[in-house]
C-alpha cells in the first residue's frame, strides 16, 4: 500500500473528525496543522477574524511540522472553509513545501455546499497531481455513522485510483 499522510487544520473539530476517519481507513500517518497563534473556537468573532485572514490570503506561522510530506506517495489535505476559501494555516502549510506534481487528495468541511471553496482549493494546488476531492458538509451536525460512511466511500474511490 502507498505511504499516505493525512494533513489537516481544524478549529471547531469537524475537519479533525474527518481526518481521523480517513487515517483509520488508510492506516496513514496524520499531521494536525497548528498556527502559533490560533483563533478562539468559542469566540463569536472567529468568523470575522478568520474570514478576513482567509480573504487576505494570510499565511500564519505554524507550530513545528512532524512529518515531511515529500516522504509520502499521497497527501490527503483537509481544511475548513472560511469565507469561501481555504483556511490560512493550510495555505501556510502548502506553501512551505514544494508539492509540485505530488499526488494529492483534497477535502473541505463547510456549513454550505463548499463548491466555490473547493474550486479555489484546486486552483491553489494546481501544480500538484490532484487525484480526488470531497466536500463534507458539517459532519459533526449529522449522524456520525453517515459521515463515516461518506469517508469510507471516498477512501474506496481514492484506493482505486492508487492501484
Amino acid at each position: 500500500m502507498a505511504k499516505i499522510l493525512v494533513v489537516f487544520y481544524s478549529l471547531t473539530g469537524n475537519t479533525k473528525f474527518i481526518a481521523e476517519q480517513i487515517r483509520e481507513q488508510f492506516n496513514a500517518d496524520i499531521e494536525e496543522i497548528k498556527p502559533k497563534k490560533d483563533l478562539n473556537p468559542d469566540s463569536g468573532s472567529k468568523y470575522l477574524w478568520g474570514g478576513m485572514k482567509a480573504t487576505m490570503k494570510k499565511k500564519p506561522k505554524l507550530e513545528d511540522i512532524i512529518y515531511n510530506p515529500l516522504d509520502y506517495e499521497l497527501l490527503i489535505i483537509g481544511t475548513p472553509v472560511w469565507a469561501w476559501t481555504i483556511s490560512p494555516p493550510i495555505r501556510s502549510y502548502c506553501t512551505k513545501f514544494d508539492l509540485k506534481d505530488k499526488k494529492i487528495a483534497l477535502w473541505t468541511c463547510s456549513e454550505g455546499d463548499g463548491i466555490k471553496a473547493m474550486k479555489r482549493f484546486r486552483e491553489f494546488m494546481k501544480s500538484t497531481n490532484i487525484i480526488g476531492e470531497y466536500r463534507f458538509i458539517h459532519p459533526l451536525s449529522i449522524e456520525l455513522e453517515t459521515a463515516k460512511e461518506q469517508v469510507i466511500s471516498w477512501v474506496k474511490e481514492l484506493m482505486r485510483k492508487l492501484e
